[in-house]
């Protein structure tokens, strides 16, 4: 079974909470790391998301302008 897409308010959520786990600093090394490497991977995503809405809105910005020159 495919996996249900993540939103991008249900990752910075997971990414906050890993960031409060390592900023604890009361987890095994092992932990962290693992940790640290979710969040990454996490952050990636999110930063993918954002370059994606901000496409789509210049996109949008620029079909409203041209139609108002008309």
């Amino acid at each position: 079974m495919a996996k249900k897409a993540e939103t991008y308010e249900a990752m910075a959520e997971r990414l906050q909470g890993i960031a409060d786990k390592l900023s604890d600093g009361n987890l095994p090394l092992e932990e962290m790391i693992k940790l640290y490497e979710e969040g990454a991977k996490l952050a990636a995503k999110c930063r993918e998301m954002l370059e994606s809405y901000k496409a789509r809105l210049d996109v949008i910005e620029k079909q409203n302008a041209e139609s108002e020159d008309e």
